[in-house]
């Protein structure tokens, strides 16, 4: 949504797959592990097999034979392309165009999506804070709130870690645990 796009590359083999029939039938899938490839391919916008005939390059993108694993969430788009960023960005566009023209241009927008930016927050702000409630507690009754305190720390910034050493890069972490001190030991 940032305007980056995040691209994963593995190797290929061969593997052999049985339909519902008994028939069997081979297809190029990714050499990561199964696992890996199962959590990559759900994430995938595109997923796609580059192919090398008498020295051309060529991206797949859909196979009609399930020769190769490949998809596209994009269900208008050329099954096979030159392999090139500016064809792969061409196909793209031509895909999205053929979509909205199908959709009467309901869910197709030329503006990007605003992101809304998560929380700033004040690092002096809530280490003061910290100090006061963790101070509150302990002069109640520092036996019992010590070691509470203390796993919520623990979980947030490691064990053995002090809010004391914590830098303003951590000041979400430090969100954290004033929150949690407050929702759960504080009365």
């Amino acid at each position: 949504m940032k305007g980056y796009a995040v691209v994963f590359i593995s190797h290929s083999k061969d593997k052999t797959f049985k339909r519902k029939d008994g028939s069997e039938y081979n297809q190029i899938v990714p050499s990561c592990s199964t696992a890996y490839n199962e959590i990559i391919k759900n994430m995938s916008d595109i997923m796609g097999y580059i192919d090398v005939n008498n020295g051309q390059r060529t991206l797949i993108l859909r196979s009609p034979d399930e020769s190769v694993e490949c998809k596209s969430r994009f269900s208008q788009i050329s099954p096979t392309i030159p392999f090139s960023y500016e064809d792969l960005v061409k196909a793209l566009n031509d895909a999205i165009d053929k979509e909205a023209q199908e959709t009467n241009y309901n869910y197709v927008t030329q503006e990007r999506e605003n992101i809304k930016e998560g929380p700033v927050y004040d690092y002096d702000a809530l280490m003061s804070e910290f100090e006061q409630i963790v101070g509150k507690l302990m002069t109640e009754n520092q036996t019992y709130y010590a070691p509470r305190i203390t796993q919520i720390i623990d979980k947030y910034l490691g064990k053995g870690k002090k809010v004391s050493d914590a830098s303003q890069d951590q000041v979400e972490l430090i969100f954290l645990i004033v929150d949690e001190i407050k929702a759960t030991l504080l009365k």
